[in-house]
């Protein structure tokens, strides 16, 4: 991998960091980037706030569920 990531890698590892655990080196190398880039800053930080909305909308969903399911 480069020295430096640019927006397309770090997009790319946002997307990736959402299903895997990313090795260290990388998230480090990531908040560097963020440290300097505000779009994929946001990037990241939307990804966040959808993951957490999904995962609240499947438990409220599975508490609606008629018992016996």
């Amino acid at each position: 991998m480069k020295a430096r990531l640019d927006c397309k890698d770090v997009a790319r590892l946002i997307s990736d960091g959402q299903d895997l655990a990313l090795p260290s080196a990388v998230r480090a190398r990531m908040r560097l980037h963020f440290v300097m880039c505000e779009t994929c800053r946001n990037i990241h930080d939307q990804m966040g706030f959808l993951r957490r909305a999904m995962r609240k909308l499947d438990q409220s969903q599975e508490t609606d569920e008629p018992p016996g399911r």
